[in-house]
């Protein structure tokens, strides 16, 4: 049986517990939520939390037999905390929980599918990608490494995520749009066009409000 660390214990960690310990089939079966690995060891005070705080992500050394979640919300926080388990050698575990997933998905290390996710055939996640509850993917969609998907977003067909992209809940991105690396698309913006690497897009038709130089 896998012992499972999560990195981050703030208010995303615990949701991200509550669904493992409570909504997932191989919780004590396949594996056990041993507890988290945050540097902040008080973030827990007050909170009626099932496991403690047992270590930091940035000098933690992997253990046989040991799995992990990164439970951060901001791609680069994600890839900055997760970073030094790899180099130890850690595995992170796809998490796909209630997920209704078509045939051919291919699920990325480390990335986290939450509650009644949907998906079309033939979908890539990338690394680390989060992807939050009631979310809707269309057949060959590609989500991006660190991207991170709000609740509620809707997209269609060949829509293409890059690397570290921010969709926020209940966006619309129409089939075939391409949303660039490091772009950001705002809560229930409706996407027709290409966003361009590093935009900011917001609005009905969502139209570029910033962009950062790459």
């Amino acid at each position: 049986m896998q012992r499972v660390l999560i990195i981050g214990a703030s208010g995303w960690g615990r949701e991200v517990l509550h669904q493992l310990m409570h909504d997932d089939a191989g919780h004590g079966v396949d594996w056990y939520v041993d507890g988290f690995l945050d540097s902040r060891s008080h973030i827990l005070d007050g909170f009626a939390v099932e496991v403690p705080i047992v270590g930091d992500p940035m000098t933690y050394v992997p253990k046989e037999g040991d799995a992990f979640v990164c439970a951060l919300g901001d791609p680069r926080q994600r890839q900055k905390y997760a970073q030094p388990i790899l180099e130890k050698g850690g595995t992170f575990i796809p998490i796909c929980t209630q997920s209704f997933l078509s045939s051919r998905v291919h699920l990325g290390q480390g990335c986290f599918l939450g509650h009644w996710v949907h998906s079309g055939p033939d979908v890539w996640i990338g690394d680390f990608a989060n992807i939050q509850a009631l979310t809707m993917m269309g057949h060959d969609v590609r989500i991006g490494n660190y991207a991170q998907i709000g609740a509620q977003v809707f997209m269609g067909g060949g829509v293409r995520i890059g690397d570290f992209a921010v969709v926020h809940p209940r966006a619309t991105i129409l089939p075939g749009v391409t949303v660039g690396d490091n772009a950001v698309v705002g809560a229930g913006a409706v996407v027709f066009k290409n966003v361009p690497a590093g935009a900011t897009v917001f609005g009905n038709p969502a139209k570029v409000i910033f962009q950062k130089n790459e």
